[in-house]
């Protein structure tokens, strides 16, 4: 059925992402919905209240259109890559003009993959202006199934109720991060790192915007070129004077926003600034390059994987093009300087990205014929995975496919260089096999690259680059005040402590028993049979009975239980049933009390907890 669709008559306050820049207000991607209501067929005039109006015209949005199948239901296309129509799956957009206690089902019908993790326990994310912050759509309310309407697509609908007329709705499939809040936190940045770290741009975009370059550490050899004239040095001597350089790279596709939250909020770049040891350590002994968003035309637009140009930059570095991928070029630019400088010795190529279709935190690596070349690349994952919550070995693959001959970890290493790709689920995580499913959270992912920071300095302390940590033992030990001894005094001694009394033998306080012979054992009597019958015959007595009390039996409660989305109660209205008298309580005391039957309570996941406690 062909929706009608017209722009909203009605003035509204719309509310921005905070994220969003003033330039990005009614630019967004190209094709996406701009503030367009979605009516029945052969309606028109002054849009009415619960005529749904949807917009994407906003840095990192994405709606392409929207169909209306009836009142209750809304067909939703995800706007493709721009010149990549095959990259479908982020989504994000706005909706407005709603009434109230209105109830939808949104039809998501074009997912260009079908096995992600909407087929497990992942939920997409909404929030409203009312409630900032991002909540998990209870998983109750998703179904992800393949509908024979539309033409046997595999389909996410989703099932929701608008409370509040007044707020605007925002949905996305993970938390957004913009190109306008990296460079806001960057420059909040700059100012704390001034005295150890700069900050430059080593290229443009297409469209005009900064590909940025983070320098933590100096390329500073005066402390470590102590004796220069020196010509019989070992090898193991000059390797190391070299100064360690690490290499970080991240978003390079602009739909995996858990990259920029792993390397910049509260992660990696936030770490590094703070007054840890291991960060300290980390800054005074290495030298940290972080190129934290590599794509942010794509970024701005909203595309999944590509540029603006639909080329996907992450299969693209064996043959890049100063007027296509001028990032790319920056990048393979300042790699070639770092490995010629004869002070520099380059360790460590990692590029950060997120899964669609993954739990956990896992790495790609590479393959090598050499075993001990290969021993040598697998190291620095082993401090990983003793570092990163939830990290799963079972997903690590270190390969030589023809499939990724353009990726970062295939072109970029030379020589002696490791790379590698971290990835992070899109979705959440198992802490054990049969665990919770629980949802990665902004924090979730600062973790992560806080932990990233930690195990390049357990690596780098493993080597002997970084000085090892003084022990706690001797940290507590110093930190504690010394007890001092006390002279000793001769003192008199009591009595009871004399060496006198020790000697004295002990008290007898009664004479000792004598030894008697244990009772010769005997055969029990046959135990009588437990029947009704012999309990009233002359032979047995009877044990004598006590009538219950009436007065101290609590009445019982009967109803019927009734289930609600949250917990099981017992109706109210239930009416107490008191005892009728001792005979029938007696009759009764043989047998259980009758209780109401125990609600049965629906097995919630981790992900409905969160609707309400997510901290995304």
């Amino acid at each position: 059925m062909a929706a009608h669709t017209d722009q909203l008559e009605h003035t509204s306050i719309y509310n921005r992402d905070p994220d969003d820049s003033e330039e990005s207000d009614g630019e967004g991607g190209l094709g996406n919905l701009n503030r367009l209501i979605v009516r029945p067929p052969g309606q028109s005039g002054k849009a009415k209240r619960g005529q749904l109006c949807f917009d994407a015209a906003y840095e990192c949005g994405n709606l392409g259109r929207a169909d209306y199948i009836t009142d209750l239901e809304y067909d939703l296309f995800i706007r493709p890559d721009t010149c990549r129509p095959r990259c479908r799956f982020w989504f994000n957009f706005t909706i407005e003009n709603v009434k109230q206690d209105q109830r939808v089902i949104f039809n998501i019908v074009n997912l260009g993959k079908e096995h992600t993790l909407f087929n497990r326990d992942m939920t997409p994310l909404v929030r409203s202006t009312s409630r900032q912050k991002w909540q998990r759509l209870p998983r109750r309310l998703l179904f992800y199934h393949r509908s024979l309407v539309h033409r046997g697509r595999k389909i996410l609908s989703i099932a929701f109720a608008f409370d509040r007329e007044e707020d605007i709705y925002q949905f996305a499939s993970a938390a957004p991060y913009s190109y306008s809040r990296l460079q806001r936190h960057l420059t909040l940045w700059e100012k704390k790192a001034q005295t150890f770290a700069t900050r430059e741009s080593i290229a443009q975009t297409t469209q005009k915007r900064r590909i940025d370059l983070i320098t933590i550490g100096d390329f500073d050899f005066k402390d470590k070129e102590r004796e220069p004239k020196q010509e019989h040095a070992t090898k193991n001597k000059a390797s190391d004077n070299k100064k360690r350089v690490v290499l970080i790279l991240s978003r390079t596709h602009g739909g995996e926003q858990p990259a920029s939250f792993i390397c910049q909020v509260s992660g990696f770049l936030d770490y590094m600034v703070s007054s840890s040891e291991k960060a300290s350590a980390l800054r005074n002994n290495i030298v940290l390059q972080i190129v934290p968003m590599l794509n942010p035309d794509g970024v701005f637009l909203g595309n999944q994987r590509s540029d603006l140009f639909g080329a996907d930059l992450n299969r693209c570095w064996h043959r890049p093009t100063t007027f296509a991928h001028p990032a790319l070029i920056a990048v393979k630019e300042l790699v070639r300087k770092l490995t010629s400088e004869k002070n520099v010795q380059m360790d460590f190529i990692i590029d950060i990205h997120s899964d669609i279709s993954h739990e956990g935190v896992f790495v790609r690596g590479n393959s090598y014929d050499d075993v001990y070349r290969f021993e040598r690349h697998a190291v620095l994952p082993k401090f990983l995975a003793t570092r990163v919550e939830a990290w799963r070995a079972e997903a690590c693959l270190y390969n030589s496919d023809s499939s990724v001959t353009g990726s970062a970890r295939r072109t970029l290493p030379t020589g002696g260089v490791d790379a590698y790709t971290l990835i992070a689920s899109m979705g959440g995580r198992r802490l054990t096999p049969r665990g919770p499913y629980l949802h990665y959270t902004e924090d979730a992912y600062a973790k992560i690259g806080r932990s990233l920071a930690k195990a390049l300095c357990d690596y780098y302390r493993h080597i002997g680059v970084i000085p090892p940590r003084v022990g706690l033992t001797k940290k507590k030990e110093s930190r504690g005040r010394r007890r001092r001894r006390r002279p000793a005094v001769e003192r008199e001694r009591s009595p009871s402590s004399s060496p006198e009394r020790r000697v004295l033998a002990a008290r007898v306080v009664s004479p000792p028993l004598p030894a008697a012979s244990p009772p010769p054992l005997r055969a029990l009597p046959p135990r009588p049979a437990h029947s009704r019958h012999s309990r009233h015959t002359a032979g047995h007595t009877a044990r004598p009975r006590t009538e219950p009390d009436v007065h101290a039996i609590l009445p019982l409660v009967t109803g019927t239980a009734v289930r609600t989305p949250r917990l099981a109660v017992v109706d109210m209205s239930a009416y107490i049933r008191s005892p009728t008298g001792a005979s029938n309580l007696f009759n009764k005391s043989r047998s259980k009390l009758a209780r109401p039957p125990r609600p049965s309570h629906p097995k919630y996941t981790s992900d409905e907890y969160e609707t309400h406690e997510s901290d995304s």
